[in-house]
């Protein structure tokens, strides 16, 4: 997997579903690899769900997983419906799911009546970028795939994305005793290039197996030490339950949620690449990153971060 002293090895099992799983959920994406780096994060949540009897998390082998109660109410983000030794379950998370019989599905319409009219019963787990308007405008969970899209489209921000990802990175850098890493504006215009093609190819190499950010940034002149890259796909208006390290969907969607949500999953629910892109991102070495971000289908937002040093 080494190319050259300019490539970290950090390997990760790549698998295309929501959280790094091997559930298959999205055809749109391409066959999972080994490779360098990092690995997709999350699969848009289609639906969502909300607990109708205490229940205890599973995980992909049907087994219950320890002091992971959900209580009678929880509200979840669905990303897929899998049979575990012929019981039906939903997947809520990476390697976490729960019984089917013990969800209903929430529909849209009142999901929007209960995000203009009570508060959400999601608490939130991270600061987000407040939402000046009073009434959202449009349903939590879209209609149509194409007004969803649009709809993302108005609301997302690549600035308020990097900021809130590079004061967060810093934030969890400087709990570490780590220096701090700077963002350049060149380093985001060619991470941002290199990120438009993630919807259609969600790997870190092209089709003659090439590490794609790399001979970005040796197109643009740009030289260092190292050079490595993590990549993501999140939800447009979800969030990670930090408790129990599902989706929940927000009431108020944002930029900065997303970032918030990536970095989260990076640096805290990232054994399924063997932490490959928490040692990436908290590499004392790293002087640098550059961050590109941009909108697939059904509300996804794809993310490259690169990193040199």
């Amino acid at each position: 997997m080494r190319k050259n002293k300019c490539r970290q090895a950090l390997t990760a099992l790549v698998a295309i579903t929501s959280l790094g799983s091997c559930l298959a959920l999205n055809s749109e994406l391409s066959e999972a690899k080994t490779v360098t780096g990092s690995t997709e994060l999350t699969a848009s949540a289609t639906k969502m769900g909300r607990i109708i009897k205490k229940t205890s998390l599973y995980n992909k082998k049907g087994h219950k997983i320890k002091k992971s109660i959900l209580k009678k109410g929880k509200e979840l983000a669905l990303v897929g419906k899998v049979k575990i030794n012929k019981k039906k379950y939903y997947k809520v998370g990476y390697n976490k799911y729960v019984l089917a019989k013990y969800v209903t599905i929430i529909k849209a319409k009142q999901i929007q009546q209960q995000n203009t009219t009570t508060p959400s019963t999601s608490k939130p787990v991270m600061p987000t970028t407040p939402n000046t308007n009073t009434t959202p405008k449009t349903p939590t969970i879209p209609k149509t795939p194409s007004k969803s899209k649009n709809d993302a489209v108005s609301n997302f921000s690549i600035s308020d994305f990097r900021k809130a990802f590079l004061d967060g990175l810093n934030a969890e850098r400087a709990k570490r005793g780590l220096s701090a890493v700077s963002e350049d504006s060149h380093y985001d215009e060619v991470v941002q290039e290199r990120t438009k093609l993630l919807p259609n190819n969600f790997s870190h190499f092209d089709s003659n197996n090439k590490f794609i950010l790399e001979k970005c940034f040796e197109d643009a002149n740009i030289k260092s030490a190292s050079v490595a890259e993590c990549i993501a796909m999140f939800p447009w208006g979800a969030s990670v339950d930090h408790s129990t390290n599902v989706l929940v969907q927000e009431k108020n969607a944002s930029s900065a949620l997303v970032a918030q949500g990536m970095l989260y999953e990076y640096i805290y629910n990232d054994a399924a690449s063997n932490w490959g892109h928490r040692d990436i991102l908290l590499n004392p070495k790293d002087k640098t990153i550059g961050l590109g971000a941009v909108i697939g289908q059904s509300d996804k937002i794809y993310s490259s971060v690169g990193v040199t040093y």
